[in-house]
């Protein structure tokens, strides 16, 4: 993995050296030794109270199980936050996906119920995991499901003819999603980006970017990182930048100090 100047890497908490491909100015940064001192808060006159973020809006309690399974919550980011509860790891793992995807404005999870017939026409209601609006208005009804069990059940089918009585009112059309839709560095990228949308700095983020506007071509997310002299603040304002369509990684796998990356044309840039 290329690396630039030498540091500690947030994410693997892993020491790094310079990489004679860094042809811009860095800085040398210690190694973590220690505990991380905290940083000094905010002066409270000048922070916002605070806000507890929204409830969440699922149509029914969260059923937890006497067997060992997987239940829990995250708070989604911005200025309206909002609690958002998942049933298992696949649906905590599409969760993430979904809103760190850059069309997504919003993702609600398991709304009102569809009332349908299945093949022996039988009224039956079914109740979908996700409820994604996108940014261009679109609403979609997503099921979540392991691939095994999907096929095994025919989901697919089971979606279709669900989605002919899906009313419009409640959304567009509907889908299902298993864990070959959430492979494992587009998770690990999500986390990441759900992560540092909690603490923007706005300064810090600046300085990145304008070091961003002056890109040719591809460098590292490390030779950024140095340049901006800001280490694991600076990384975190990179992945920020990624987020905001700023910058572009380029291929696949995990976001990290090896990744390469270029400047877009614009926000939204991001696939």
């Amino acid at each position: 993995m290329s690396l630039g100047a030498r540091g500690t890497n947030p994410v693997t908490d892993m020491t790094y050296e310079p990489h004679p491909s860094c042809d811009i100015e860095t800085r040398t940064t210690s190694p973590r030794t220690g505990p991380v001192t905290p940083r000094a808060p905010a002066p409270l006159s000048g922070a916002p109270p605070f806000t507890p973020p929204l409830g969440s809006s699922a149509s029914r309690r969260i059923v937890v199980p006497r067997k060992g399974s997987l239940r829990g919550a995250l708070v989604t980011r911005g200025e309206h936050r909002r609690v958002i509860v998942f049933e298992s790891e696949l649906e905590h793992k599409v969760l993430l996906v979904l809103l760190a995807r850059p069309d997504v404005v919003e993702v609600r999870e398991q709304v009102a119920p569809v009332t349908y017939r299945d093949a022996d026409g039988v009224e039956r209601q079914h109740r979908f995991d996700f409820l994604v609006r996108r940014r261009d208005g679109q609403r979609i009804l997503v099921a979540v499901k392991p691939w095994e069990i999907a096929l095994a059940h025919d989901l697919d089918d089971l979606v279709r003819r669900i989605a002919r009585h899906v009313p419009r009112a409640l959304a567009d059309r509907a889908t299902w999603m298993s864990e070959r839709d959430v492979p494992r560095d587009a998770v690990f990228n999500a986390s990441l980006i759900h992560c540092v949308r909690a603490d923007g700095i706005p300064e810090h983020d600046k300085v990145v970017e304008d070091i961003a506007s002056t890109l040719v071509g591809t460098t590292t997310v490390a030779c950024l990182v140095a340049a901006s002299g800001l280490a694991g603040d600076g990384f975190r304002a990179v992945v920020r930048l990624v987020d905001r369509g700023l910058l572009r990684i380029i291929g696949n796998g995990r976001l990290d100090y090896g990744t390469k990356i270029e400047r877009t044309t614009g926000p939204g840039s991001r696939p």
